[in-house]
């Protein structure tokens, strides 16, 4: 297989990540175990947070055509009560929890290509699940902190 085709696979599966988190994400919203994994925190120690670049890439989510994605994680200018905070931070939990539902199902994926001995597509989807779910996983979480840091005043 062609290294394009990989790169399209790995793009498709990741769209088809995005609509099992979002699946999965509504059908255990309501459960009693969703507010505790509401409240994770995969990277506690700022320095690690920052030699990972999660302000540059918060800034490409805001400034390309990402920013059509989730349209509902978006401030408008003069509205920033409590009441509005918690609402987008309830946003971004619901996001959060999709990425992480999304990158654990291309996880399986990828074991699954491994196991195949389809190293080069393993690799490449490894990649794209990083940039794609758990860096946004990651910037929901750095964003939730932010917020709850304002909301704690």
């Amino acid at each position: 297989m062609s290294i394009v085709l990989y790169f399209l696979n790995a793009t498709i599966y990741v769209f088809v990540s995005w609509i099992i988190g979002l699946i999965l994400n509504n059908l255990i919203k309501n459960r009693s175990f969703y507010s505790k994994i509401s409240n994770l925190e995969f990277i506690k120690n700022d320095t690690i947070r920052k030699s990972l670049a999660l302000n540059g890439f918060g800034w490409m989510i805001k400034n390309t055509v990402f920013k059509v994605f989730n349209q509902n994680l978006q401030l408008k200018k003069g509205t920033t009560n409590k009441k509005d905070l918690k609402l987008i931070r309830n946003e971004m939990t619901y996001a959060e929890i999709g990425h992480i539902i999304g990158f654990l199902f291309i996880l399986i994926l990828i074991g699954y290509q491994t196991l195949n001995g389809q190293f080069l597509s393993a690799i490449i989807l490894l990649v794209f699940n990083i940039i794609f779910n758990l860096y946004p996983t990651l910037l929901q979480q750095h964003n939730k902190k932010r917020i709850d840091r304002i909301l704690k005043q």
